[in-house]
């Protein structure tokens, strides 16, 4: 007989929930296995579950949606565990990119930082595991936890027996001393040299892709999770050095700590960092000034050089735009200080803001400048007297080595320029007292004869006791003379 109303609506409502159920993929037993594990408040229980991964295999995708739904756990220590299942995934060829793409990869932008670290923690052990290296340690992503009780007693005891190496607030857990040597250290990851490099390549483009992510917490992640990779790193030398120019400080400071945690394999962005000396913003300038200074005390030579380079770049774009204005249909800006964009977009200072931020720079990396004190000395004949002045700083800043450029820098004695010839004067005046070849140098001409020349060598004169007066002990050979003189004037 037909059905009434009520048995057709619960007739439709089976059917429904049958159609539901059959959609819902079953969890493997060893999935559910493994998820009791990796919660467990006992670490050595969850290390089981991290070993089982690789002993077991369970399928690919029930596998790593467990993982994706740990990772995201209340718990920090499941977060943890979840971070090494991550790596151990990297050793099943079938759940290895899943693992990489679809659960660490998705969440480096996640919402909660600590989930975002614990990712970024999973993909640098992979990269380094790829390679060869052991898993990063935990202060490296500032993952740092509050342990009480036994917990705390516990820390402390690892604390001294690393020597106070590590913070007792950082010495996370009991976890950590579980099957390592170090108290720092991530447990249960993949070993070294356990799956191709080809996957740690793929997990580092994961982590190269959030330098342009729009949160800036997430591109401050990126950079200090490069800054733990030493040479693997050393291809993005150029983006850190970009991320100097970044509008948050937080994301600035971690490219600041860059070049000295990655030392020599940031080198490449050397170039970037001095151009950014010529940067429009004066906070980005200094950026890049204090940079450079941390660059120098691993490789002077190199960032010297490469900021003597930007002197040429700001000669390249004065003649530029001088054949700008020399072209009717182009104007100046109302107030004479045109600024233009590098190939990087950034927009530059005008040309003196720019050469006296790049003279100032030099002129605080000291000795290093001598082999460029030639050049320098060029600038001593620049019709501004704030670039003269800066460049006369800087050679005498340069040290009693510069005077192997004496002769060339004694050549603007004798310019035209009243200017020039005072400026020349100040710097071999600032060389005396530290090297008694200029004194020697100049001395000489207090022992010339006049003859038909006596104007010229009077002026002559006059600058060499300029330049002995200043000279300290090391004019004391040509006391006799500065008397004479003195006497005779």
């Amino acid at each position: 007989h037909p059905l009434t109303p009520p048995h057709a609506a619960m007739s439709a409502a089976n059917a429904s929930l049958a159609k539901r159920i059959a959609t819902i993929k079953p969890v493997p037993a060893t999935v559910q296995l493994l998820e009791k594990q990796l919660t467990n408040g006992e670490s050595a229980v969850r290390e089981s579950g991290l070993t089982s991964i690789t002993k077991v295999r369970p399928p690919a995708e029930p596998l790593t949606d467990l993982i994706a739904k740990l990772i995201e756990h209340e718990n920090w220590f499941v977060r943890r565990s979840a971070a090494a299942a991550i790596t151990k995934c990297c050793e099943l060829d079938d759940a290895a990119q899943i693992a990489i793409h679809k659960v660490a990869g998705k969440r480096l932008t996640h919402k909660d930082s600590d989930v975002r670290k614990c990712v970024a923690r999973a993909l640098i052990a992979i990269i380094k595991a790829a390679s060869g290296d052991d898993p990063p340690p935990t202060a490296g992503l500032c993952i740092k936890r509050r342990v009480f009780g036994k917990r705390l007693e516990a820390a402390k005891k690892v604390a001294d027996a690393m020597n106070g190496e590590d913070d007792v607030k950082g010495a996370a857990s009991d976890d950590d001393a579980v099957s390592t040597a170090s108290g720092d250290s991530m447990f249960g990851t993949a070993a070294a040299s356990t799956f191709s490099p080809q996957l740690g390549e793929l997990a580092l483009q994961e982590i190269v892709a959030c330098l342009d992510e729009q949160n800036p917490r997430v591109r401050q992640l990126a950079i200090e999770s490069l800054n733990q990779l030493g040479k693997l790193a050393e291809p993005y030398g150029p983006r850190l050095a970009e991320a100097l120019a970044d509008p948050d400080v937080s994301v600035r400071n971690a490219a600041m700590y860059s070049f000295e945690s990655l030392g020599v394999y940031a080198n490449g962005g050397v170039d970037v960092v001095a151009k950014l000396l010529r940067h429009k913003e004066e906070l980005i300038r200094e950026s890049a000034k204090r940079a450079i200074h941390v660059i120098k005390r691993h490789s002077g030579q190199v960032v010297v050089n490469a900021v003597v380079a930007q002197l040429g770049e700001i000669q390249k774009m004065q003649k530029k735009m001088s054949k700008d204005r020399s072209r009717p249909h182009l104007t100046s800006s109302p107030s004479g200080k045109e600024a233009r964009a590098d190939k990087g977009g950034h927009e530059l200072a005008d040309v003196k803001t720019s050469q006296r931020t790049v003279l100032t720079c030099l002129c605080e990396l000291g000795p290093l400048i001598v082999p460029h004190a030639k050049v320098l000395a060029e600038y001593l004949e620049d019709p501004d007297i704030s670039i003269r002045a800066a460049v006369v700083r800087t050679l005498i800043a340069g040290g009693a080595e510069v005077s192997s450029s004496l002769k060339h820098i004694k050549k603007f004695l004798e310019h035209k320029d009243t200017n020039v010839r005072r400026a020349a004067t100040n710097v071999l005046r600032g060389l005396a007292p530290l090297n008694p070849a200029v004194v020697a140098t100049v001395g000489k001409v207090l022992h010339e004869d006049g003859g038909e020349n006596s104007g010229e060598l009077m002026r002559q004169r006059v600058m060499a006791l300029q330049i002995l007066g200043a000279a300290g002990k090391n004019a004391k050979k040509f006391l006799g003379d500065i008397t004479r003189e003195l006497e005779n004037s």
